[in-house]
C-alpha cells in the first residue's frame, strides 16, 4: 500500500515513562541503533486518581506520575531540543466521561501541567463507539488548544463497529485526529490479532475523509510479538505505528511498583529497527 504524504510521521511508541532519566536513556538507545524511520513517542500515564485527585493509583508512582510537580517534570522540556512526541495518556473514569465541564477541565490541567513538554494527548477506553458526543469532545479539544489528539479503537469498539462502519464514523471527525490507535488489549497483555486489526487497518486507509491522519497498533507487545507479527503488517502498511506499555512493566515479585525494565524496551526498539529494515529491502 502506497503510504500517505498527508499523513503525520509514523512513530514507535514507549508508555509509561516517568522521568527525563528514563527518556533521555530511551533516546539513546534509538540514537544508537539508528532507528530512524519512525519518531520516538513516548506516553506519560494520567488518570483521574493520579492528575485530578493527586492520588497514587494501584500501578504506583514509578508507572503513573502522582500530581502536579511529577507530571510537570515527566519528561525533559522541549527546550532541551528533544525531538521526541511527548504524549498524555489518559483514561477517563466512566462514572465522570458524561460530564462535560469535568473533560474540559481535566483536558486543561493536562496541557497546563505538562505544559514545558506536551505535545498531545491519548484517549484510552473513550465510549467514542456508542455516543458520538465523544467525538465532538475532540473535535472541540482540538479546535480550542491545537493539540494533537490520539483516539483509542478498543475492543469494544471493535465488537460494536464493523471495519467499515468504524472508517466511516471517524471519517466524519478525520480533521480532528492526529493518529488513531487499534488496540484489543488495553493492558491485559494478550497479542495482536493480526487478521482483525488488518481488516480495520485496511478500511481506514481507504477511507478518503481520514487521509491526514495516523494509524497505529498496540496490544502486548515486547520484542517477541514485533519480530514474529509485525512484518505481516508492516508489509501491506509501511507507515502503520506502534505502540508498547504493559509488557515493558513486568511484574517484580514481592514488589508493587513496575517501572520500565530498559533491558525489555531496548530488546523492543531493536526489534521494531530490525522488522522496518527487513521490510525496506523487501
Amino acid at each position: 500500500m502506497k503510504e500517505s504524504t498527508l499523513r503525520p510521521e509514523p512513530y514507535v511508541g514507549v508508555s509509561g515513562v516517568v522521568s527525563p532519566d528514563q527518556q533521555h536513556e530511551i533516546e539513546s538507545y534509538v540514537a544508537e541503533m539508528g532507528l530512524t524511520q519512525r519518531r520516538l513517542l513516548l506516553g506519560v500515564k494520567a488518570v483521574h486518581k493520579t492528575q485530578f485527585l493527586d492520588i497514587e493509583n494501584k500501578y504506583g508512582q514509578a508507572w503513573y506520575p502522582v500530581g502536579p510537580d511529577a507530571f510537570n517534570k515527566a519528561l525533559a522540556p522541549k527546550t532541551e531540543n528533544t525531538t521526541s512526541l511527548a504524549i498524555a495518556q489518559t483514561y477517563l473514569d466512566q462514572d465522570m466521561v458524561e460530564n462535560a465541564g469535568y473533560r474540559e477541565l481535566f483536558m486543561d490541567r493536562l496541557l497546563q501541567r505538562g505544559g514545558p513538554w506536551i505535545d498531545g494527548i491519548q484517549f484510552d477506553m473513550l465510549p467514542w463507539h456508542s455516543d458520538s458526543k465523544m467525538l465532538h469532545f475532540l473535535e472541540n479539544l482540538k479546535q480550542r488548544t491545537g493539540t494533537k489528539i490520539l483516539l483509542q479503537v478498543h475492543q469494544p469498539a471493535m465488537d460494536k463497529l464493523t471495519p467499515s462502519e468504524a472508517a466511516s464514523m471517524l471519517g466524519d471527525f478525520g480533521n480532528s485526529l492526529d493518529y488513531v490507535l487499534f488496540d484489543a488489549s488495553h493492558g491485559t497483555g494478550k497479542r495482536l490479532n493480526t487478521a482483525a486489526l488488518t481488516d480495520y487497518l485496511s478500511a481506514v486507509y481507504e477511507e478518503k475523509t481520514i487521509a491526514n491522519t495516523g494509524f497505529a497498533i498496540a496490544g502486548g507487545l515486547n520484542e517477541t510479538a514485533v519480530r514474529e507479527d509485525l512484518p505481516e503488517v508492516i508489509d501491506k502498511f509501511p507507515d502503520v505505528s506502534w505502540d508498547a506499555e504493559g509488557q515493558l512493566h513486568p511484574i517484580v515479585p514481592h514488589d508493587s511498583e513496575r517501572p520500565l525494565d530498559m533491558s525489555i524496551v531496548r530488546a523492543y526498539l531493536e526489534a521494531s529497527r530490525r522488522v522496518i529494515v527487513t521490510s525496506e529491502q523487501a
